[in-house]
């Protein structure tokens, strides 16, 4: 498991250095005459994030023990820009992120569903954007605990294209997960910060 996750940051590190790197071809490869940003967007990306570390996550486990902190995996999106208002394109989506962290003593797991009213501003060579909304989260400790929570996301991020179709885009995201739980087990509230790197189709 620790190969694992030091590969998944290996991964995250090398495409946070590609986007840094392809940042110069995007001027070259940008329009005499720009439309708005989309009309749409999938985005593929490898997202790292935050788990959380509370005692009330995994019961019985002993104090000494070593829990992880983060998690590493993959993040797939999809998004409309239907409508516009001045320099405002409003869009609307959804993303799906899973990730899992492991140490010899536990093994977590985050699974978000969000959906997401966005703000974008730019063009369709390139935008950055802010957006929100309310979905679902699940976590899951080995030892511990398993429940389903309301998560409200909120974030933004950017896309720059270097072509008609491919380019590459980040996203920050932060899940605020309810407390509750659908297996008995109550888990308090709790957030988690997630960074995503990738590719972006349109």
């Amino acid at each position: 498991m620790t190969r694992a996750i030091a590969t998944g940051r290996l991964v995250v590190w090398a495409l946070l250095m590609g986007l840094l790197l392809h940042l110069p071809s995007t001027v070259v490869a940008q329009t005499l005459n720009p439309g708005p940003p989309g009309p749409f967007a999938i985005d593929v990306r490898a997202v790292s994030t935050g788990v959380p570390t509370g005692e009330a996550f995994y019961p019985g486990l002993p104090p000494d023990a070593a829990v992880p902190t983060r998690a590493f995996g993959m993040n797939v999106g999809g998004h409309l820009y239907p409508f516009g208002f001045g320099p405002v394109r409003l869009g609307f989506g959804a993303d799906v992120m899973i990730a899992r962290g492991s140490t010899a003593d536990l093994t977590s797991t985050l699974a978000t569903v969000a959906p997401q009213l966005s703000a974008n501003f730019g063009t369709a060579d390139g935008w950055s954007y802010l957006s929100a909304g309310v979905g679902a989260a699940h976590v899951r400790f080995e030892p511990g605990v398993s429940a389903t929570v309301r998560s409200i996301n909120a974030g933004g991020g950017a896309r720059w294209f270097f072509g008609p179709h491919f380019g590459i885009g980040f996203d920050v995201r932060f899940h605020m997960m309810a407390a509750g739980g659908d297996t008995g087990a109550e888990i308090p509230a709790t957030t988690s910060v997630s960074l995503a790197v990738g590719l972006s189709v349109k």
